[in-house]
């Protein structure tokens, strides 16, 4: 997978098997909700693991961003429409597919990604998670 993009059928499955494992313990929860808190409470750890969403932090972003995680305004739309689901939930289990994948085989200090062969490597630099110590010291 060079450019770390997912078949689209196989992430709607996904996305519905994740929707129902949720709903067994949380029936009443909102998946894309309580997955981008999830996903807050890993970057309320340690900030700099937005860098493991690779490719797919701009999307991710955008969709914590909806529910006013304190995240800032930078993105890359041209990154973002590539690596993106067909919804917003499609999207948290896309970025956090390549996360745990990613996570076993990175240091959360790299931010450079291949994503096509013969081709300079990506460097993922967002500077509102870059320049804060913490996610939640306010974006001026």
């Amino acid at each position: 997978m060079l450019n770390y993009t997912y078949d689209s059928k196989e992430l709607t499955t996904l996305t519905s098997e994740a929707r129902e494992s949720l709903s067994i313990n949380n029936p009443d929860a909102d998946f894309t909700e309580f997955a981008a808190g999830v996903i807050y409470q890993r970057l309320k750890n340690d900030i700099m693991r937005y860098r493991v969403y690779g490719p797919y932090w701009w999307a991710l972003k955008d969709v914590l961003r909806k529910y006013n995680y304190n995240v800032g305004p930078q993105t890359d739309e041209s990154i973002t429409a590539i690596y993106k689901g067909s919804n917003d939930a499609e999207t948290i289990v896309a970025a956090d597919l390549f996360y745990l994948e990613m996570s076993s085989k990175t240091l959360v200090t790299n931010n450079s990604w291949d994503l096509k062969a013969n081709k300079e490597p990506y460097v993922l630099y967002d500077e509102d998670m870059e320049t804060r110590r913490s996610i939640t010291d306010m974006i001026d």
